[in-house]
């Protein structure tokens, strides 16, 4: 949090610095008309000229390096929370093959004793367990598994049915895992917001799969319809459906991402489902 509260306040710093010397620069040729127009200067200054053309590059360049260094301070975000997540995924893997041999003695003894009832209801609850990371698990890419797998955690807390469908292994991607994660991300984010203004049965579904040129993905809830008029302004930037709790960045930079890879995203919604579908080539 502390760093990004500095480096906040170094960029508001160079804003304000560039913007007193814009300011002195205007001033400047401010005074140098009325100095002309008065007939007290004949000719422009040559040293004048050149420190005006330098602070105006001076002002070019912080502004292009603070812009660098916020699409430096976002794509650190995202990496961080891909090793969180990947971190969780690796602890939860690491319990449940610590915890194993335990699970094997409880049944054993329960068999041992006749209680096949009880050996049976505990059989299901550990494999349901060992299912729900299990489905995560399809793909050769970590990041994108430890994603779904944090994903789905949150979803279910929110009593939320969430469908995974992996029929692709995501292997030599042409889009980076973290920057692939940003989108899906953004896209269940979203489906989840959605399903939280309903009360009835929550279910989002995600899918991922391909075809000989391309990786497709798809994520779909049964969430309340997005009205005509919002879906042709839905991936603008600044524009949001969420009041106080949005941006409106989250789709227009997953459109802008996926434009730089040579993919694409559209949206359908009806009353009964909102569906967010895309495809991203492969690596030539």
């Amino acid at each position: 949090m502390q760093r990004k509260i500095n480096i906040r306040k170094t960029i508001s710093t160079a804003l304000v610095v560039s913007g007193v010397q814009i300011a002195a620069i205007a001033a400047t040729l401010v005074y140098r008309y009325f100095e002309m127009s008065s007939g007290s200067g004949n000719s422009v200054n040559m040293l004048l000229l050149f420190i005006v053309l330098t602070v105006l590059l001076n002002c070019f360049f912080m502004l292009k390096y603070a812009n660098l260094i916020l699409l430096s301070d976002r794509n650190f975000d995202m990496l961080s929370e891909t090793n969180r997540q990947l971190e969780k995924l690796n602890f939860t893997l690491r319990s449940q093959r610590h915890d194993f041999m335990n699970h094997l003695q409880v049944v054993y003894s329960l068999i041992e004793m006749g209680e096949f009832g009880d050996a049976k209801d505990y059989i299901d609850s550990v494999y349901s367990d060992i299912q729900k990371v299990n489905r995560v698990m399809k793909t050769s890419n970590p990041a994108i598994n430890a994603l779904l797998q944090a994903k789905t955690i949150t979803s279910e807390k929110l009593d939320i049915e969430t469908d995974i469908s992996i029929t692709t292994q995501l292997a030599d991607m042409e889009i980076p895992s973290w920057e692939f994660c940003r989108i899906l991300g953004n896209l269940i984010d979203n489906a989840v917001y959605a399903l939280q203004e309903i009360r009835s049965e929550r279910k989002l579904h995600i899918e991922l799969s391909e075809n000989m040129k391309m990786y497709g993905f798809r994520v779909s809830n049964n969430g309340p319809a997005i009205p005509q008029e919002v879906i042709e302004r839905i991936f603008d930037s600044g524009f949001t459906t969420k009041g106080e709790n949005g941006a409106g960045m989250g789709l227009a930079i997953t459109k802008e991402i996926l434009q730089q890879y040579g993919g694409s995203i559209s949206v359908s919604s009806n009353e009964k489902l909102t569906e967010f579908s895309g495809w991203i080539p492969k690596r030539v």
